[in-house]
């Protein structure tokens, strides 16, 4: 048997796609009611519980109103940045530095050169070691060639003291001090600098879904011989006995995770060129746009060998500094239930934790006098500079849908610690859902010869039929989007084996 999950198994299950015909339910036994008389079970439940696709579905919506697929937003960084030193030189000729030079001592000039020309006369230069030494621009800008050379001077009471060569290499980064000048008669100080906002852009992508339902298997399943198909929904906690109920619950249901799915690994399409690479079966264009994760895996991404709580926290600290005030360092990481009781032992293991955990949670009495340990389960970390940690558990990383296995159990996925800033900014949150404002989603369907909503016409009164089939046809059509404003406010917590 290839399907077995006890020895008291006597079938297999069997799967088919799309289309439903009365073989297909007599192949389940729906001829045999007394042996599928009960509510059926689902083995994975842990597909149809809480999922990271409920929160997405919390998200606030940006809408859109143009009609245009793409969209755009924008982010503004800051002005100041660092710059690459190309090289440096004792002469304005630029021969290359000796191990022995000595660059600034005794008052002397020397030169350093850029690719670009950010730094003015009167700027002071801070490099790797600010503390160390303060650098004076004595010179703007000359160009020499594709560089931009100035002239330079070390501002020290020590007429001795030099910088190092080996703080002047190819690419170190230096720094905008301040302008510093003169006490009297100063003619100019530094200069500003600018920064234009740069844009992001994404595409709303169409996604669609169909089912047909023939004539037979709708009559058998509302008159009077019903198909023997009871089925609960795990959602709403209705029952039915009809197979097109529940043919209807799995569209829906699967069409809702197919948007799920969407959201999180959707890929863009779109080409070098601004052309997109695909066509569909109407020869028109396909546009595909970023998911969420795509979206994020341009930021932060750590691949991990062995889960310390410390490397975790040390990863989320990279995460917010410079981009999170510190009361608003609230995160959401999400996991799988391996992932969350991963992320439970460890905590549990740091130095002082197990002592006082198990001390503030003793034995537990139940009424009828016996005793059980309560060990439970963390789940939230407060951390220095304002971090708070919040796990939760999304049981789509659980679920059969991923294949790859985890030496420790259970899929790799479980394992990965996504973190999120659903936290607002200016009154903006940064992760949005995008959608063409009353265009979301449509629903239809095509009646044949039958339909489930109108009973069948009579011969002096048909009714208005738009098919000739013995049956009816189901559509769905959604139109969705997500954005990450920011997308340096998240991260990706990863073991290596999924690398």
């Amino acid at each position: 048997m290839g399907f077995q999950v006890s020895k008291l198994q006597i079938t297999e299950p069997k799967y088919w796609s799309n289309f439903t015909s009365m073989d297909h339910l007599a192949a389940m036994g729906n001829y045999q009611p007394e042996y599928i008389n009960q509510t059926l079970e689902y083995l994975y439940d842990v597909n149809y519980g809480y999922n990271f696709g409920s929160m997405i579905n919390k998200l606030p919506v940006h809408y859109i109103d143009n009609g245009e697929m793409n969209y755009r937003w924008a982010m503004i960084g800051g002005e100041e940045r660092p710059i690459q030193l190309v090289k440096a030189s004792l002469d304005a000729a630029g021969t290359a530095l000796n191990a022995t030079d000595k660059p600034g001592q005794y008052g002397a000039s020397f030169y350093m050169w850029f690719a670009e020309p950010y730094f003015t006369a009167t700027t002071t230069l801070l490099g790797s070691k600010p503390e160390a030494y303060v650098i004076r621009c004595k010179s703007d800008a000359i160009q020499i060639g594709d560089l931009y050379r100035h002239e330079v001077e070390l501002l020290t009471s020590n007429q001795a003291f030099f910088v190092p060569v080996a703080d002047l290499v190819a690419d170190s980064l230096w720094n905008e001090g301040w302008g510093q000048v003169e006490q009297a008669l100063s003619k100019r100080g530094n200069g500003i600098h600018h920064g234009t906002h740069f844009m992001f852009e994404n595409t709303l992508n169409v996604i669609r879904k169909n089912y047909e339902v023939p004539g037979n298997v709708l009559r058998n399943g509302t008159q009077n011989n019903p198909l023997a198909f009871a089925f609960k929904d795990l959602e709403t906690g209705q029952t039915s006995k009809k197979w097109i109920d529940k043919q209807a619950w799995d569209f829906y249901r699967q069409f809702r995770n197919d948007a799920y799915r969407l959201d999180l690994y959707g890929k863009s399409n779109k080409q070098l060129d601004g052309s997109y690479g695909n066509k569909g079966e109407s020869g028109n264009v396909i546009k595909s746009g970023f998911g969420l994760y795509e979206q994020m895996n341009n930021s932060n991404i750590l691949y991990y060998n062995k889960f310390s709580i410390d490397a975790l926290l040390d990863f989320v600290l990279s995460v917010t500094v410079g981009k999170f005030r510190e009361d608003q360092r609230k995160l959401v990481v999400t996991c799988g239930e391996y992932g969350a009781v991963q992320f439970h032992k460890a905590l549990l293991a740091k130095p002082g934790a197990s002592s006082f955990f198990r001390s503030d949670y003793p034995l537990e009495k139940a009424a009828n006098g016996k005793l059980g340990w309560n060990e439970g389960q963390f789940t939230t970390i407060k951390w220095v500079n304002g971090i708070e940690i919040t796990l939760v558990i999304d049981s789509q990383k659980d679920s059969p849908f991923h294949t790859l296995k985890h030496p420790d159990g259970g899929n790799v996925a479980s394992y990965i610690y996504d973190i999120f800033d659903f936290g607002q900014t200016n009154g903006q949150a940064n992760i949005m859902r995008v959608m063409q404002r009353n265009f979301e989603e449509t629903f239809g369907y095509i009646p044949g010869m039958f339909d489930p909503f109108t009973p069948g016409g009579k011969a002096g009164n048909p009714k208005t039929i738009t098919s000739s089939v013995d049956g009816y046809s189901v559509y769905g059509w959604k139109q969705r989007g997500i954005m990450i404003k920011n997308p340096l406010k998240t991260g990706r917590f990863i073991p290596a084996i999924y690398r």
